[in-house]
């Protein structure tokens, strides 16, 4: 069984597609880049903990990005949870039966086509279809082109990780409809642009948005120190190369593809294009990419802290964004 519109996906090409995939199968056209958008898909979150591995870990999205575009949009959303592994399959099997095409949280080092062995739990993918004679699902994922055929077990192992960063997340999915009325994109891109810089500005405990990218900033240079060994301090910054540059983001940290959004964006509200945001979002973007190969390199350099020059890469995005933001904040109308 597989859901018309899902043998093949002509023109992805970055990340974050779970949204825009589950959609179009309910009849609303959308690109990856619009809907990561909408549904304020920046975010920063600096993690810090002696029992994690890496010690530090840097996110750049928020886990409430499909249930705030669909907010946004007027999609109605369905968001469940499901403990025992037969009922958990059997009802999003059953949402394929219906039409849907359910958003899975998953940990993708079970997913064999990732190939890798570093834990990443709260992935998102879209479930397209399944053969359960051949004991296989189909899966949309990201910047792939074509659908991952996946084994039931290893869905199932991925589906009930309780790795980090966000533990057991009670094999959750979400069942995704399109606006009931037509919409008013003006309006949507507005309240979506402003959400975004309410959600980057407004926490300040140092872990989340601009105040997490800050304190990010201020650590950078001692990583050396607060690492629990070198082994650990190697895999920091490889971790941060990752979760910039790798991972499904789409390059830059997640702000690569919000620029192509914002790029799209321009053609519904003026507000974008009078403030300069494409261009502004596409240089942030660049600067992740450039701090992301810093932080690559160090990696292999046994030993060796922050140079000054990569601090302050950092610090200047620290503020590249929260003037971005606050700019947003102060003068996007709806």
């Amino acid at each position: 069984m597989l859901l018309p519109g899902f043998a093949h996906r002509p023109g992805v090409h970055c990340g974050s597609t779970a949204l825009s995939d589950a959609l179009r199968s309910r009849g609303l056209e959308i690109t990856e880049a619009m809907a990561f958008g909408l549904g304020a898909g920046l975010g920063f979150f600096y993690l810090d903990s002696p029992v994690l591995s890496p010690t530090r870990i840097i996110l750049g999205r928020p886990w409430t990005l499909e249930e705030t575009a669909c907010d946004v949009l007027g999609a109605p959303v369905v968001i469940r949870t499901e403990n025992d592994p037969a009922l958990a399959w059997s009802a999003v099997r059953d949402a394929l039966d219906r039409g849907f095409a359910p958003v899975l949280s998953t940990d993708l080092r079970f997913l064999p086509y990732w190939n890798t062995s570093s834990p990443f739990n709260g992935h998102r993918v879209v479930l397209a279809g399944h053969d359960e004679g051949r004991g296989v699902a189909f899966l949309a994922d990201t910047e792939r082109e074509e659908l991952q055929e996946v084994p039931l077990a290893d869905l199932e192992r991925a589906r009930a990780s309780d790795g980090q960063p966000l533990g057991f997340t009670g094999r959750q999915w979400m069942e995704i409809d399109a606006p009931r009325a037509p919409v008013r994109w003006r309006e949507a891109v507005g309240d979506a642009l402003r959400r975004q810089a309410r959600q980057m500005l407004l926490p300040v405990d140092g872990y989340a948005g601009a105040s997490g990218l800050e304190r990010f900033a201020a650590e950078v240079p001692r990583w050396h120190e607060l690492a629990r060994d070198e082994a650990d301090r190697s895999w920091c910054f490889r971790f941060a190369y990752q979760c910039i540059e790798k991972r499904g983001t789409g390059g830059g940290n997640f702000r690569l593809l919000y620029a192509r959004f914002l790029d799209e964006a321009a053609r519904h509200h003026p507000g974008v294009a009078a403030l300069g945001l494409p261009g502004r979002m596409a240089e942030i973007a660049a600067g992740w990419t450039r701090l992301a190969n810093s932080f690559k390199d160090l990696s292999g350099r046994p030993g060796e802290r922050a140079s000054a020059a990569v601090a302050a890469q950092v610090n200047e995005l620290a503020g590249a964004e929260r003037r971005y933001h606050e700019d947003v904040a102060a003068r996007v109308s709806g």
